[in-house]
């Protein structure tokens, strides 16, 4: 019988004075929420942490398949759910390393594997290699490295992927009408499939306008840190505008024209986003694919533990290339390709269960 079990886990709290949340409840009783999800009979020898840097995973619908499929898991939520512009990539895994032990030193697994679905892939990546290999700053105990790697639907990194996605015509950050008719993905008589030359182009933009917060925001941090400021919000307008929402011909896999959202034209000026609301020390940490330290694509070649990538090849968030970019970087990775399934499986009730039987037969193998 399939239970639910909810987890209250204690964190190390950030002592550096900076208040990064609202919540009196989360700043002076600092606790993850998680749901531990198996049979009520399990095999403790492995289990499973899947969590998102932002993302609510308590009832993630892949819980239970892993349930089902007798590998017992448990969804986390970081200290940044329902907190999403004030993420900081470091405290972040230092919040998976909190689920790491409670999972060994708690609920008595001999291993653990780490879980990454969607953005939480360099969640996860970032987490090992610091956990291998530290070199980063990290609030609170040390980080213990996880016995393996499972990436699904998975893209390389919140930067990497605001950088494909961000809107290359906006020409003043203040103000999301000033635009370069030029580089409107979205004029009606934008040609598709897209000229590549007009492509090359607009990737060159995309990448020009994250450069530009950057120095704005090195500016910023500057000047905030002189003035014993803590943080300064800010709004990034336009940021769903990927070539590959429009044109199937760039990256071709089984994915349907259009974005994880529906129609993109529409999400790329709503009020929610890709890293619409934000602050400057998280733009740094989380969306700058300069700064961030949490890029699979750097995070794998420095990772030794056995790591399974499966791409879902009908995905319009985490595309095909994404996975094999990850598997080239991690020479011992074993990727699989699973044909037509989109990111979240909707309306394809045999992709849990194809997902899950591809995971418990790697985590036979290979643990």
């Amino acid at each position: 019988m399939i239970v639910d079990n909810f987890q209250r886990i204690p964190y190390e709290p950030a002592r550096d004075g900076r208040v990064e949340m609202h919540s009196g409840l989360s700043r002076h009783y600092p606790t993850l929420h998680a749901n531990f999800v198996a049979d009520r009979i399990h095999n403790k020898y492995v289990g499973i942490l899947m969590v998102h840097p932002t993302s609510d995973f308590l009832s993630h619908f892949l819980l239970r398949g892993f349930a089902e499929a007798r590998l017992p898991i448990m969804g986390l939520n970081t200290r940044y759910s329902s907190n999403e512009p004030a993420l900081l990539m470091e405290r972040a895994i230092a919040d998976v390393g909190a689920g790491v032990r409670w999972l060994k030193n708690e609920l008595g697994f001999e291993k653990v594997v780490l879980l990454g679905f969607s953005g939480g892939g360099s969640l996860s990546t970032y987490y090992q290699e610091q956990a291998e290999n530290p070199t980063a700053d990290i609030d609170g105990p040390p980080l213990v490295p996880a016995d393996g790697l499972m990436l699904v639907g998975a893209h390389t990194g919140r930067a990497q992927v605001l950088r494909h996605w961000i809107d290359a015509s906006v020409t003043d950050e203040l103000d999301p009408t000033s635009t370069d008719p030029d580089l409107d993905l979205y004029a009606p008589d934008r040609p598709s499939p897209l000229d590549r030359e007009w492509v090359t182009r607009y990737r060159a933009a995309q990448l020009a306008r994250i450069e530009r917060i950057d120095e704005w925001a090195i500016r910023e941090l500057d000047s905030i840190t002189a003035q014993g400021a803590s943080d300064r919000a800010f709004v990034v307008h336009r940021t769903v505008a990927d070539p590959r929402f429009v044109d199937i011909t760039l990256d071709p896999s089984d994915r349907q024209v259009g974005s994880m959202y529906g129609d993109p034209e529409r999400a790329n000026t709503s009020a929610g986003g890709l890293a619409r609301f934000v602050s400057v020390r998280s733009w740094l940490s989380t969306w700058s694919s300069e700064y961030t330290g949490a890029d699979a694509i750097k995070n794998l070649p420095n990772i030794a533990a056995p790591t399974l990538i499966v791409s879902l090849l009908g995905d319009q968030a985490a595309f095909a290339q994404d996975s094999r970019a990850m598997h080239a970087a991690s020479p011992d990775s074993t990727l699989i390709e699973l044909r037509d399934l989109n990111h979240y499986l909707v309306d394809q009730p045999h992709g849990i269960g194809t997902v899950t039987g591809e995971c418990r037969a790697w985590i036979e193998k290979n643990l």
